[in-house]
């Protein structure tokens, strides 16, 4: 018994004991619950930075919502091939460069942001990218960026230097100037994106680059909503200058469906003269001469895989505008009969409203005639014959009248034709009225007065007697006669 009590009281003692250090530690103050911004995978990272320093080549980084950036962050991504997913333009955004650039450095690429200096494929997608209004911002010595479903703000000129992706991305440019220049990117390639534009767009302009290499714009499926601005004159959606490139050239690759709304460029506004040989006829591309010889042939264009552009001047306007609105003004000569008479030619001239683009073509046409077969015309309708293009349509003209006649048509000798049918016309032709009768047969005279009818013979009477004794007489006269003549042959045998 008492050694239970002992061990009680033992227990109480150590109990005791420890009551203090259990109070000091509920007095302490408890370790926060990290906030991760950032996962690769399921780990989480307090900070972008981190996160990026932790990443290996080829990871993705997802990111929470919030503003974001690596400017001046000193996270390591030389060599590496990264990823960055956001929760949505609306939700996350991303910083490129100062958040108010240095005036100190306006006019140099210092603006820039070399948070990925010598990384590899840097990829943005489902978020905003936020920049300024100045000149040389942008990620400078990336290998290769890609941006998808995201928006960008502000003007850039820095992109992969060895390519740039733009696919389903908004461009909002800033008031009156360029959403970006091809500045650093041998090769950029604009897919199913949308420009915000006042005006400018894209500068296809570079002097890092120049003279070292061709540059490659590839513009597809795009769409541009303008805004003009009342002190500055439209310009197209890319505008060239090629003065710089040396022994190389700019290749630009037009394709798709590209829509352009709210932005007249200069040189569709119809002030053209024909020596203006810088005029493309597009609302998509145009040459900026202001400083010099901005189109000096060293840009090749094509769209939907046809040159358009090349040595500096047009060599296709079949995908211009122009040609698009038909926007022509059309002359044509007068027919003039072939050596055979069988034809006719004449010169069609069609001149673009747009650009002045001038094009001649010989055009074969052929006679197209009415006969009237008796019939007379209408007093409104000239039946005279006509010269009609081949391949060409022309309207049937009305019927004719003709007395005691209905017309049930025209006809070439092998089709008829009613009045307001399209002829298709692919040789001389002649259309000769149809006609049906209206006359009928006359009906017989119906006689004035009934014939006299004979007399009913009258039938014989049966049993008449005199008829009878004449048949008997005859008889016995005959018999008579035959015995007389057997008795003579008779006696003159006994002889």
């Amino acid at each position: 018994m008492i050694k239970r009590i002992f061990a009680t009281m033992m227990s109480l003692c150590l109990l005791l004991g420890l009551m203090p250090t259990v109070a000091l530690a509920e007095g302490e103050s408890a370790a926060p619950t990290p906030e991760y911004v950032a996962w690769i995978e399921e780990q989480g990272y307090e900070t972008l930075e981190a996160a990026v320093t932790a990443a290996e080549s080829g990871d993705t980084i997802t990111l929470g919502e919030g503003k974001y950036t690596l400017y001046k962050k000193g996270a390591v991504t030389r060599g590496k091939d990264l990823t960055f997913v956001g929760q949505g333009a609306d939700k996350t955004a991303w910083g490129i460069g100062a958040t108010i650039p240095n005036p100190d450095l306006f006019g140099t690429e210092y603006n820039g942001d070399y948070s990925f200096d010598g990384a590899g494929t840097i990829t943005f997608k489902n978020m905003t990218l936020q920049s300024g209004a100045v000149d040389y911002l942008g990620f400078i010595r990336a290998d290769h960026t890609i941006t998808e479903n995201c928006v960008i703000n502000g003007k850039t000129f820095y992109w992969g230097y060895s390519s740039a992706t733009f696919k389903d991305t908004i461009f909002n440019c800033p008031a009156g100037d360029y959403a970006l220049w091809t500045y650093s990117s041998p090769m950029m390639t604009f897919d199913t994106c949308t420009f915000n534009s006042s005006g400018k767009t894209i500068n296809v302009y570079t002097d890092f680059g120049a003279g070292k290499h061709d540059i490659t714009v590839n513009y597809k499926d795009c769409t541009v909503i303008g805004s003009t601005l009342e002190e500055k004159k439209d310009k197209a959606v890319m505008n060239i200058n090629d003065s710089n490139m040396g022994d190389y050239k700019y290749i630009i690759n037009i394709s798709g469906t590209n829509v352009v709304n709210g932005v007249t460029p200069d040189n569709l506004n119809n002030e053209y003269t024909k020596e203006q040989k810088d005029i493309s006829c597009s609302s998509l591309f145009e040459f900026n001469t202001k400083y010099g010889a901005g189109n000096s042939g060293r840009t090749v264009v094509n769209v939907d895989e046809v040159a358009v552009w090349k040595d500096g001047k047009m060599v296709s306007h079949v995908n211009s505008d122009g040609q698009r609105d038909n926007a022509f003004t059309v002359t044509e000569s007068e027919w003039i009969p072939n050596a055979d008479e069988t034809a006719y030619t004449r010169t069609v001239t069609k001149v673009c409203d747009y650009c002045g683009y001038t094009e001649e073509t010989e055009e074969t046409g052929y006679t197209v005639s009415y006969a009237l077969n008796g019939g007379t015309g209408s007093d409104t309708v000239d039946y005279s014959e006509e010269i009609v293009a081949a391949d060409a349509e022309t309207t049937v003209k009305a019927a004719p009248s003709r007395n005691g006649y209905t017309f049930t048509g025209w006809s070439d000798g092998e089709n008829a034709y009613h009045p307001g049918d399209e002829l298709t016309v692919t040789g001389n032709t002649t259309l000769t009225a149809q006609w049906s009768s209206n006359s009928t047969p006359e009906d017989p005279v119906e006689p004035t007065s009934t014939p006299e009818q004979p007399d009913d013979p009258l039938p014989p009477q049966t049993g008449d007697n005199s008829n009878v004794s004449r048949w008997m007489a005859l008889m016995l006269i005959s018999c008579g006669g035959f015995a007389g003549t057997f008795m003579f042959k008779k006696k003159k045998a006994d002889k």
